[in-house]
C-alpha cells in the first residue's frame, strides 16, 4: 500500500469512527426521554405481580422494582395503566419506556419488543420463583443495558 493510499485508509477509517458517537445508544432516545420528562410505564393488571386499583394506583413485587430502577436514576415515574395489547403496541412504537405485568412465557409480543432479563421476583417470601420480565422497547440498547445493569447489581446485593 502507498503512503499515499495508507493516509486515506487512515482518515476514512478516523471519520467513520468520529460518526459513530457513543455506543450503546437508543434509536429513539429513550434514556434522555426518561431523564428530561420522567418514565413512562405501561401496567398490565396482572396479580399478584402487579396490580392496578380502581384509582389507578400501581402495586405488587415488579411496580416495586420498576419504582426501585427510576429511584435509583432520579427519574419521575408516571404508570399509564391499560390493556396489555394496547400497551405492547405503544411499546413497539416507542411511546412507553417499559411495560410491566401481564406477560406471559408464549406470548406473541416476544419477537417485537426487547425483554430484560429475569426478575428473580417470588410474590410472597415463601412462593415460587416464575420466570418474570420487564418489557422494553425495541431498539433502546442504552436504556435496556440501564434497567439489565441495575438488575444484575439488585441480584449480587441479594
Amino acid at each position: 500500500m502507498t503512503r499515499t493510499a495508507a493516509s486515506v485508509a487512515a482518515l476514512a477509517l478516523l471519520l467513520v469512527l468520529a460518526g459513530c458517537g457513543r455506543y450503546p445508544r437508543d434509536a429513539d432516545d429513550m434514556t434522555a426521554q426518561a431523564a428530561e420528562r420522567g418514565m413512562r410505564v405501561g401496567a398490565s393488571h396482572d396479580p399478584p405481580w402487579l396490580t392496578v386499583g380502581a384509582d389507578g394506583a400501581v402495586h405488587g413485587p415488579e411496580a416495586t422494582l420498576v419504582e426501585a430502577f427510576a429511584r435509583s436514576h432520579g427519574y419521575r415515574l408516571t404508570w399509564i395503566p391499560g390493556s396489555h395489547d394496547a400497551l405492547m403496541r405503544d411499546l413497539e412504537r416507542a411511546r412507553l419506556h417499559a411495560v410491566a405485568g401481564g406477560h406471559h412465557p408464549d406470548s406473541p409480543w416476544k419477537p417485537k419488543v426487547g425483554w430484560s432479563r429475569p426478575l428473580r421476583l417470588r410474590a410472597s417470601g415463601d412462593g415460587a420463583m416464575p420466570e418474570r420480565r420487564i418489557a422494553l422497547p425495541p431498539g433502546q440498547s442504552a436504556w435496556h443495558l440501564a434497567f439489565d445493569g441495575f438488575l444484575l447489581a439488585r441480584e449480587e446485593r441479594s
